[in-house]
């Protein structure tokens, strides 16, 4: 009887040890993918920087200025990318899928957006099947089950302007820095965010305004609206988007809420605090504002009569029969051309 006992005893141990095990097992099955989406949902591996315009900032394997998407991995365990994928479509997610390579932890990886799609999985070189649009357009990274780790819209960029995480944010930077950590020390959105901007301009100047050599030359005038002194040492005036710096400004300061007028002409001079850029506006043109790779601001130049200048109140614009170079513009405005007396 004691043994029958003692052996249902045993018997019950080794169930309840079973049963111990099967739901370690279960637990682990159910855990570890637990985990890996917590680990995926923190975000700490994302895209860092892209470049969609690469004229001289990096050359790939192939001795060639490819574009590229840096991705960063902010884990301290390696990631393994395979089936992985990035794409610039929410309609296609595996666009291209990356092979059986690794990412370190607190490593910077590049991908060249070149088209090849070609992969050397020993030196961890590889290129999409897609480059990316100049224009702007959506880019997203996804894990081998299908799930966005990162998705965002970048906006139209110019020639060796990156656009990268930093504070927290997407921007563009005008020191691009593949491989590395982005640079925070000036983004062009602060004055991209209207800190600067064109406030006036005028095509036919017959009798408003003259140089100090007796010249009526046409004008851009620019305005500093933030509360501080803008230093434009590398801000750019043109009339030609596929040449962004056909005129450079000079190393000068705007004050705080202050105007700058710059003359136009065919010949560039700077005398006595005396802007005159080497170019003119003719109707149906673009009045470029730029820091030579990236535009700040660009206006269509509309079609203006002798003497009349366009200028702007309010963020909005109104033709002038009596401009104000060099000043607030608060003469008689109207809205259209054929209101003006």
């Amino acid at each position: 009887m004691t043994n029958i006992k003692n052996t249902s005893k045993v018997k019950l141990k080794d169930g309840f040890k079973i049963i111990i095990v099967l739901i370690i097992v279960i637990l682990l099955l159910i855990l570890f993918p637990t985990a890996r989406k917590n680990y995926i949902k923190e975000s700490k591996l994302f895209i860092n920087e892209i470049m969609v315009k690469n004229t001289y900032t990096i050359k790939d394997n192939d001795n060639e200025y490819s574009d590229y998407i840096e991705l960063y991995n902010g884990y301290k365990d390696s990631i393994n990318l395979s089936g992985y994928h990035i794409s610039d479509s929410e309609f296609d997610l595996d666009k291209w899928t990356f092979p059986d390579i690794s990412i370190n932890p607190g490593e910077y990886l590049i991908i060249y957006a070149s088209g090849k799609d070609i992969c050397d999985k020993e030196k961890r070189i590889c290129h999409t099947s897609f480059k990316l649009s100049s224009k702007g357009e959506v880019l997203l990274l996804t894990d081998y089950s299908g799930n966005i780790l990162n998705k965002f819209n970048y906006p139209e960029m110019s020639n060796d302007i990156s656009y990268g995480f930093v504070n927290d944010k997407y921007d563009l930077l005008d020191k691009p820095t593949p491989g590395k950590e982005n640079s925070i020390e000036f983004k062009y959105s602060e004055l991209i965010n209207k800190d600067l901007y064109i406030n006036e301009y005028m095509t036919h100047n017959k009798n408003v305004s003259y140089t100090s050599s007796g010249d009526y030359n046409d004008f851009i005038e620019l305005y500093n609206n933030s509360n501080n002194d803008l230093d434009i040492h590398n801000i750019y005036l043109s009339d030609d988007k596929n040449n962004l710096i056909k005129y450079k400004l000079p190393d000068i300061k705007i004050n705080k809420n202050e105007y700058l007028v710059i003359s136009l002409s065919d010949t560039s001079t700077f005398i006595n605090n005396e802007i005159v850029a080497n170019f003119k506006l003719s109707d149906g043109e673009d009045i470029i504002l730029s820091n030579g790779k990236s535009i700040i601001e660009s206006l269509e130049v509309k079609e203006l009569m002798d003497n009349i200048s366009y200028g702007r109140i309010d963020n909005k614009w109104y033709y002038f029969t009596s401009p104000t170079p060099g000043s607030v513009n608060d003469t008689k405005r109207y809205e259209k051309i054929g209101d003006i007396e």
